[in-house]
């Protein structure tokens, strides 16, 4: 995902070098200086370029992107007889040039914002395998504590993995409390996602009994109870369903 939108955003920079020229160009022929076949070939690059990346990406401004071209900037940059030293049309298409240039460089935010629901349901895909896998343990433990132990512990790595993709999803920073611990826990990750809206206050309080739980399961001086690993298996599973 980074290096796709490294790869755009470079292109786009590029494109923008290109929209320069053009913006330079294009006021020349307003002041009806010589700027053809250099304005032509130069906005016919940019536009090219710069649609193709839009339809490539599926971008929902597209029309937009479109409408602007055709209504005001393609005669302008073909240098069409009735705009050459026209201040007005060209004004006009500074102003589209500039609305076109827009929507073309929010294309990477629009990207990461379709991109983040993707990146997060595939996680939950995954941790749903996992929770199924400490069902299967659990069910199978028949008194056995290993077993009834190691489920408890699957199930909890695989809410807090989820729960650490989503905060890279939202490009959210877990802040450890106090800032002396050697690495953040779940207590910093609950907190950050509540503070962000990502979590209710009664999810984490939820959240946070869950993983005491599991924590019990991989300490064999605590004890454990089927039902609360059950719980923890179930309710784990329907969070990490709807924290996305």
């Amino acid at each position: 995902m980074k290096l796709k939108l490294l790869q755009i955003e470079q292109r786009i920079q590029g494109l923008e070098t290109i929209a320069n020229e053009v913006a330079i160009l294009a006021k020349k022929q307003g002041a009806n200086e010589a700027a053809q076949p250099e304005l032509n070939t130069k906005g016919q690059r940019w536009y090219r370029g710069a649609r193709e990346m839009l339809v490539q990406q599926k971008s929902s401004s597209l029309n937009e992107f479109d409408a602007l071209y055709v209504q005001v900037m393609k005669d302008v940059i073909t240098g069409s007889d009735f705009v050459v030293g026209d201040e007005m049309m060209h004004a006009e298409f500074e102003s589209a040039l500039g609305a076109a240039r827009a929507l073309l460089i929010a294309l990477v935010e629009e990207i990461e914002s379709r991109e983040l629901p993707l990146k997060t349901q595939l996680s939950f895909a995954v941790s749903a395998d996992e929770f199924e896998r400490a069902s299967e343990l659990v069910n199978s433990s028949g008194g056995d504590e290993a077993l009834l132990r190691a489920g408890g512990v699957v199930a909890r790595v695989a809410l807090e993995r989820h729960l650490w993709t989503v905060v890279d999803s939202y490009g959210l920073t877990v802040v450890k409390n106090p800032p002396t611990k050697k690495k953040a826990d779940t207590q910093d990750l609950l907190t950050t996602l509540l503070k962000a809206s990502v979590a209710t206050p009664i999810q984490k309080s939820e959240m946070d009994g869950l993983f005491t739980i599991g924590n019990n399961c991989a300490h064999p001086k605590e004890s454990v109870i089927q039902t609360d690993v059950e719980r923890l298996i179930r309710r784990g599973r329907e969070l990490a369903s709807v924290i996305l």
